[in-house]
């Protein structure tokens, strides 16, 4: 037993460690991380009760208070992938709060057991009762709140999307494994189908637990592929843009038409709004919504729109559109390369409505506005376009204006 949970203990800290040396992060990445921690402290401590107590009473049943963290964090994890999390602000912690109680009684009855060399006291059995109790409860219920939350969760995380989901499963399939293991409880001996429900019970606890690392490690790899590509991070450059209803040659007649106006932010603040906003681009991929709008955006970031725009004109030096359409077309572009790579023939329009655009006029000529050339034959060609910032395209080492 305890080479199992020596081996899921082991493997959650590989993974920890691949978040901890790689470069490109993601704020959601701080919520994996955690979760990767609480399983190797979780482990980490079962291998070393079993290697100082062997024979202790302790092993029969001693559950951990990190048990009710691990529902709630998917939780956290899933509103903050569909874009929730901000808006509940510091009240997503009171989740963890049945885990803080259960961490003052673990730790009271752990020194018990260490002071009187791995004897058990009787309050572990009410102990146990509750953190069960709570856990068959909370299991279900923020595994399946967080199926429900995962329609919100954008297409461009589909793989944390699918992450949410296995996980939201195993959690499920634990429950209802626990629940047969308490039926078999109740059952006399001769009709029991397992014999030690608790050893049972640990073994699938370990099982799900290394799973869902192994799936957490999946996803951070695909992410450290798929940001591998020709295509600049996000978060490294300046902005990109979108199309309005309208034609483009009048939204580009309303942005040279615009006026200076005096700065109410100073230079840092408008700084760090470009850098929330690049970052709200990066991983909520805010862009692919057609009916984006500066208003909405402002409210969905939570910041004033006035603000919002100053930072946009001023900053960054561009209008709203232009920041969002070039983030679209960067897409289209990625999207267009990773088709020509696998040598499909993609339907170009619904590519350019999967990155948000809503008009194939307004995506044609954005398009050759951006890369220089038009969807069909940037497909034909070999040439690998890297779209940057001011409209600007780089053509196989090659910078044109």
């Amino acid at each position: 037993m305890k080479y199992i949970i020596l081996l899921g203990a082991f493997q959650a800290l590989v993974i920890f460690s691949i978040f901890i040396i790689s470069h490109k992060k993601r704020s959601s990445d701080n919520i994996l991380s955690w979760f990767l921690m609480l399983v190797f402290v979780h482990l980490g401590a079962g291998f070393m009760l079993h290697t100082l107590f062997p024979h202790a009473e302790i092993h029969k049943q001693y559950y951990t208070f990190i048990t009710l963290m691990y529902a709630p964090v998917l939780w956290m994890y899933t509103t903050h992938l569909s874009g929730r999390y901000q808006k509940a602000g510091r009240s997503n912690y009171l989740h963890l709060l049945p885990a803080v109680a259960g961490a003052i009684a673990y730790f009271s009855i752990a020194g018990y057991i260490i002071a009187h060399n791995g004897k058990t006291p009787p309050a572990i059995i009410y102990y146990n009762q509750t953190v069960g109790y709570i856990a068959l409860v909370s299991f279900p219920l923020y595994s399946i709140l967080s199926l429900w939350e995962a329609r919100r969760i954008p297409a461009f995380w589909q793989s944390e999307k699918q992450l949410v989901r296995f996980m939201a499963i195993m959690f499920l399939a634990m429950t209802f494994f626990s629940l047969l293991l308490t039926v078999n409880n109740y059952l006399s001996s001769a009709s029991r189908f397992v014999i030690d429900s608790h050893l049972w019970g640990r073994i699938g606890t370990y099982i799900s637990l290394l799973s869902i690392c192994l799936a957490i490690g999946r996803v951070r790899i695909l992410f450290l592929m798929d940001t591998g590509t020709t295509l600049p991070l996000m978060e490294n450059t300046p902005a990109v843009a979108a199309v309005e209803e309208g034609p483009v040659e009048e939204e580009a007649a309303a942005d040279t038409s615009a006026l200076p106006r005096k700065s109410v932010l100073s230079a840092s603040q408008q700084a760090a709004i470009a850098a929330q906003l690049k970052q709200w681009m990066y991983e909520k991929a805010l862009y692919k919504d057609p009916e984006l709008t500066l208003d909405k955006l402002a409210a969905a970031m939570e910041i004033s729109r006035h603000h919002l725009s100053e930072a946009l004109n001023q900053y960054l030096g561009q209008s709203f559109y232009q920041f969002i359409n070039e983030y679209r077309i960067r897409e289209v572009v990625k999207l267009l390369d990773k088709c020509r790579e696998e040598k499909d023939t993609p339907n170009i329009l619904s590519l350019a409505f999967e990155a948000g655009f809503h008009s194939k006029s307004s995506f044609n000529q954005y398009f050759k506005k951006v890369t220089g050339t038009t969807p069909s034959a940037y497909m034909k060609s070999k040439n690998t376009v890297v779209v940057t910032a001011r409209n600007t395209i780089n053509v196989n080492g090659l910078t044109i204006p």
